[in-house]
Order: structure tokens, then sequence, then C-alpha cells
């Protein structure tokens, strides 16, 4: 049973805390009664005087087969003025890594490696006796070539777009080329911005294997987007954040325009109750989203996504093997958990296809979007929800993270889909908050590889991403 009505943010109510309980240490107030930037308070001022900017960053060298379009959404927030070096901006590709000596990314840092709750439960046993022979691996995955050792581009970090680089990346043989992509993102606001680049994330440092526990999972950097607006990396290439320093608000409109980036649509795209059938190519074919964006009140903000299209590897044409799917890893840090669970405060990370046999989103936990509801409980707990006897709270594996003592996060995740073999179709990622336009939500992507086998999303299987 639910005891929170009206779900309201602490700092409306001040000083005093919900339902009359004393604010504690672990309550998001704890410091001064109300969340906020660097000390714990709400953010006073206000973005730029030109208002908050549109992003206008540009992949490295183009894409491979069409020019890229980056969509500049209003005037203000210049690239080049956000804080340090480390990670910032685009590079100019020169001297890329060819992908000699690269990390292959498969850390255990971060991982679930012994299968904690995550919240997957149907996403299977993830551990245990062999049940057959193993499977080849995927040859366009075992082909694939990191990028990003001398590159701060957004998609080469993510494992995409190395063709853009030339020899010895060629696509599709050993790299993802891709084509038309839209980049929307806030502005430089105070040298901070809603993504980064970085070669790691947070200041623990892993006992096992003394490095940085949230690093890489392919290559040597990894990329964040976020709700709110992440500082610049470091000469090292580490994003810290000082305290509890997530609660940002980026600005108004467009970021907080209330309707799901484009070309989103939280609108059922099936006729059948159960989702995954007759896909009508606009809504969304899961038939997942729009009790998510009702619980939200149908009120993002903050928004952050991009677009792009990517043609699928076949035979028929020349590749090394058919991609029947493709995956990518990713983590899931904000500062909702715990206490806005189950409630209209539900941020969300979508992952969204358009293609000949689906549309609509594809990455899911037990059957529902990734959102901070669906994705509790998690590995790494910072807070403490009131009247928890049973929580430890501020793990240490978000030390440096900004969520340590507010929020927390999950380990990483291995999300999967389908495509047909030489369709040219199109992935959408965004992130946003819900209810409110305060309490910080981040992701960090990586690993993106083409799949030979796939997962085919049905009623019965909706292919819940997988705790790694």
């Amino acid at each position: 049973m639910r005891i929170m009505v009206i779900a309201i943010r602490p700092w409306i109510l001040g000083v005093s805390c919900m339902l009359g309980a004393a604010c504690g240490a672990d309550g998001a107030g704890a410091d001064t009664g109300e969340p906020g930037s660097e000390t714990g308070s709400p953010p006073t001022s206000a973005p730029t005087s030109d208002g908050p900017g549109g992003d206008t960053w540009t992949p490295t060298g183009g894409v491979t087969t069409e020019p890229v379009t980056t969509t500049s959404v209003s005037a203000g927030g210049s690239e080049t003025d956000a804080g340090s070096s480390g990670g910032e901006g685009p590079s100019t590709g020169e001297g890329a890594s060819t992908g000699e000596g690269a990390s292959t990314g498969e850390q255990s840092g971060g991982s679930s490696e012994t299968g904690a709750s995550t919240g997957a439960d149907t996403a299977g046993d993830t551990g245990g006796a062999d049940t057959g022979p193993m499977e080849a691996p995927c040859a366009l995955a075992t082909a694939h070539l990191p990028c990003d050792a001398d590159s701060d581009d957004a998609l080469h970090a993510m494992g995409l777009n190395c063709s853009s680089l030339g020899d010895p990346y060629v696509d599709p043989q050993n790299a993802v080329g891709v084509q038309k992509l839209e980049w929307q993102a806030a502005g430089v606001q105070a040298g901070k911005r809603p993504w980064q680049v970085a070669r790691a994330y947070g200041s623990f440092v892993d006992p096992m294997t003394e490095k940085p526990f949230w690093v890489p999972r392919e290559g040597e950097k990894l990329l964040m987007i976020s709700s709110g607006l992440l500082p610049a990396p470091d000469d090292a290439g580490t994003v810290t954040i000082a305290g509890n320093a997530v609660y940002n608000d980026v600005g108004g409109a467009p970021w907080d325009d209330d309707k799901m980036p484009p070309p989103m649509s939280q609108k059922p795209g099936s006729p059948d109750p159960m989702g995954f059938k007759n896909c009508d190519g606009v809504g969304d074919c899961s038939n997942t989203l729009q009790a998510q964006w009702d619980l939200g009140g149908g009120d993002p903000n903050d928004r952050m996504w991009f677009n792009f299209k990517l043609t699928a590897p076949a035979l028929a044409k020349g590749a090394i093997a058919d991609a029947n799917g493709y995956s990518f890893d990713f983590a899931f840090f904000s500062a909702e958990f715990p206490e806005w669970v189950d409630t209209p405060y539900n941020d969300v990370f979508v992952v969204w296809q358009t293609s000949l046999e689906y549309t609509g989103n594809i990455t899911f936990i037990n059957g529902q979007p990734l959102t901070v509801t669906a994705l509790w409980p998690i590995d790494y707990q910072g807070e403490c929800a009131l009247q928890d006897p049973n929580c430890v709270g501020e793990d240490p594996h978000l030390e440096g993270t900004g969520y340590r003592k507010d929020g927390g996060a999950t380990g990483w995740y291995r999300a999967s889909s389908s495509v047909t073999p030489g369709e040219t179709f199109g992935l959408s990622f965004a992130i946003f908050d819900m209810g409110d336009s305060t309490y910080d939500t981040t992701a960090l992507i990586d690993h993106w590889r083409w799949d030979c086998e796939g997962c085919v999303t049905t009623e019965f299987d909706s292919c819940d991403v997988q705790p790694q």
C-alpha cells in the first residue's frame, strides 16, 4: 500500500520532511534541508543571458555514406568554452588510434558480476552450469575495432562511425558507419553540458584491478548523457562530480517541451494490447511508453537526445556475416532513487528503433521501459529510503559520481534488438526527467556492436536487458 498520495519535492516543503518525519542524514536534503547544486541548494542562477543554447557538436570526420545533419536548436552555449580540454568537444581526428594495443574494454569494474538484484528478474540467470555448447562469436563483433583512444567524438566513444577516420576502419568490415546524425542537447552552462566523453567516471578505484571502477566496456572512452549538466573531464579524462551536485535545470524550451523527442511517440503502435504485433510504423509497437508517460503527467523536462541511421551488414552485400541485430552496454544513475520510485518523478532513458519490422521502444526491464521505477532495486545504493533499517547507503562505488549521498546506480546492462540484414534503420537515444526539471539522471553508453543472432521482441519475450 502506498502512503504517498501526492508527490511533493522536498524543496517545496522547505526544511520540513515528508509525512512529518525528521530529516535524517540519508535524506535528499540532509545537508541544508534542500537538494541542490555544489552545496545542496537548488540552482538559483538562470542559464546564460541568451537562454539555453543548442549544442552545435559535429562528429569527427562526418559520416561514412551520407552528410551528417546536426540541428542547432537555438543560439548560445558555445562548445569551446566548456572548461578543461580533457574530453571536451570533438577532436579533429588527426592522429586517431588504429586500434592497436587498445583496451578490449572487458573490465570487471562497474559490472554486476554476481548477478545482484537489479530489477531484471526476467532477464534469466547470468551464471550457473553450462546448458549446451557455446555459441560461436559473431564475426562482425570480433572484427570490430575501437577508435576512441585519440578521439573525443561522442559516436567514437560508443563504438560507432570509426569509418569516418578512414584506413584502417572500413564499414562494415571492422567499423560501423553512421548516417544522418541529429544531435540535440542544451549548450554549455557554467562550464557544464548534458553530455561528455570520458575515460572514467567518479573517483572510486576498484581494489581488485587498481583502476577506476566506472570505465569503458570497450576501447578507452565512453559516452555520458544526462538530464542535468556534467562537468568537463579532467586532464586524465575523468568526469568527477563534487558532493551531491546532481540537481541541475538545463533551461526551458525546447528542452522542456511536453512531448517525446522525435521521432519517438508514447502512443501505442500496435493494435494488440500486448504489443509487438502489426506495428503501425509511427507509435510505440511495444505499447509500454504510454503508461509511463501518463504516470509522469506527460511532463518531460531537460530532454537530451540524438538520432542516426545505420545499415545492417549482409552477406548478400559482401559483408563477412549477416547482422540480425545489435547490442550495446549502459549503466543508469539517478538522484530519484529511492524515494521517488513509483511516483511521477520517474526519469526515463529510452532507445527507439525505426525499422522494417519494428518501430518503438527496444529496451525493457520486466517488460517496462528503462525508468527509475522499473530499474529498482539497484546495485549501488547511495541514499536510503526513510525508515529502511536494512539499507547501508553511501555505497563507495558511487564516490565522485554525485550520487553517493543522493540517489544511486545500476550496474552495467546489455541491451539488444533485431534488424533485417541489409536494411537501413533508425536508432534514437533519449534521456529526460519526468515531472520535474531538477533531479538529474545520467546514463553511460559504450560497446555498441553488431549481433549475428539478434533478439526478436514478441509479446512473450520483450528482450529484457541483461545485467552484466
